[in-house]
């Protein structure tokens, strides 16, 4: 009884910690989903145990967490055009979802070790991508506008003013208005210096990337 207590403790320590971090971030998995996930994945892996005692199969009911958990993961992925995100809180339903498999397989060290690097590799991240907004990369930009070729080159013009290289760009007509997708090379400093100028074009009608 002690050790399915602390299985049952870990379990929803390690979740919510995990779920914290990512509804503190406003992702769509939070603190009592990573639980339930967390717990839910432990208790599985207790059952199978207690199955393979009574001469069942003790990988059987395990085995069909990792799939499972794919579809809760998957409910949490959207699109929006060529934009696709969740993909991290995804991943993170999924391991955490092992993580809980540890726990019940009475495997505390590698569970909360795994939790740590988990938390630590989130945290880290977003500091690494805060300081590459400071260099310039490649991204693109999507931008919706009135259905004008001299629209398309006066946002060009403007981009390319503010000494941004334009690698590609295309442009497709959908419904009376042109979409335009620009792949160039800028910092973050000077997305939101573009951004400002474009949306201020009275043409523009939206702007993302």
């Amino acid at each position: 009884m002690q050790d399915i207590l602390i299985k049952i403790f870990l379990a929803l320590v390690l979740g919510g910690v995990l779920g914290m971090e990512r509804q503190y971030h406003d992702k769509p998995a939070g603190y009592a989903t990573n639980c339930l996930i967390c717990l839910g994945a432990m208790l599985f892996t207790v059952l199978s145990e207690y199955m393979g005692l009574f001469g069942g199969d003790p990988g059987r009911i395990a085995a069909q967490v990792v799939t499972g958990v794919g579809f809760i993961g998957a409910g949490s992925i959207l699109r929006d055009g060529n934009k696709i995100s969740g993909l991290t809180t995804a991943a993170g339903v999924w391991v955490v979802a092992a993580i809980g498999m540890a726990v019940g397989y009475g495997q505390f060290l590698l569970a909360t070790l795994t939790a740590g690097s988990i938390l630590i590799l989130q945290l880290c991240l977003r500091k690494t991508i805060h300081f590459m907004e400071l260099l310039k990369h490649y991204d693109t930009i999507f931008l919706v506008c009135e259905p004008k070729w001299e629209t398309v080159e006066k946002i060009s013009a403007a981009i390319e003013k503010q000494h941004i290289s334009i690698l590609k760009q295309e442009v497709t007509k959908q419904e009376n208005r042109f979409y335009v997708s620009i792949v160039a090379t800028f910092t973050g400093h000077e997305f939101c210096k573009i951004t400002k100028e474009l949306l201020g074009m009275p043409e523009v009608y939206s702007l993302y990337k």
